[in-house]
C-alpha cells in the first residue's frame, strides 16, 4: 500500500491551494501521531504522468460526477436495489494528470484525491488508509483509495 502511514480524513471541504492542504495534512498528522515525520509532501509516490483512482461514494444521480469521472458499473449504478433514501452507492473512476507531466508527489496526489471526493457522500468511510493497486483492465494505472471508519 502507498501512503498507508499517512493519516487523513476526507471531508466536503474543497481546498483551493496545495499550500493550504499541505498545512492541514501536516496538522492532522501532529494531531493523530503527535508528529508529522511520516508526511513527506514532496516525495514522488507515483511515477506516472496520468493515473486513475477508484473509490466508493454515495451519490443521488450522475450529475454529481465531475468531468474526469466515470462510473465503474454504469448499468446497475442507479438500480432500485442499490438505493437508500434516494442515494446510490457507486464505484467511481477518476482520471488524474500530474501537474509536471511526469509524476505525482504525495501532496499532489492526496490533494487531488481529496478534492475529487469533496462533493460526494462517503458515509462512514472517511479515514484514508492508503492506496492499493487495482487489477481493473484499463489503459492507465489504477489505484483504489482505501478508506475506513
Amino acid at each position: 500500500m502507498t501512503l498507508n502511514e499517512i493519516a487523513w480524513s476526507f471531508s466536503s471541504k474543497v481546498y483551493r491551494s496545495s499550500e493550504e492542504f499541505n498545512e492541514a495534512v501536516s496538522n492532522y498528522q501532529k494531531t493523530i501521531y503527535k508528529t508529522d515525520q511520516n508526511w513527506k509532501p514532496d516525495e514522488i509516490v507515483f511515477d506516472f504522468p496520468e493515473l486513475q483512482i477508484q473509490y466508493e461514494a454515495w451519490i443521488s444521480d450522475a450529475s454529481q460526477l465531475l468531468e474526469n469521472e466515470t462510473l465503474i458499473d454504469e448499468e446497475d449504478a442507479f438500480d432500485e436495489d442499490n438505493s437508500d433514501e434516494g442515494m446510490y452507492q457507486v464505484e467511481i473512476l477518476s482520471h488524474l494528470k500530474a501537474d509536471n507531466g511526469r509524476n505525482f508527489t504525495a501532496l499532489e496526489f492526496l490533494f487531488k484525491t481529496h478534492n475529487q471526493q469533496a462533493n460526494k457522500e462517503l458515509g462512514d468511510h472517511t479515514f484514508f488508509e492508503g492506496t492499493d493497486e487495482n487489477n481493473l483492465t484499463t489503459v492507465l494505472p489504477t489505484f483504489f483509495i482505501a478508506c475506513g471508519s
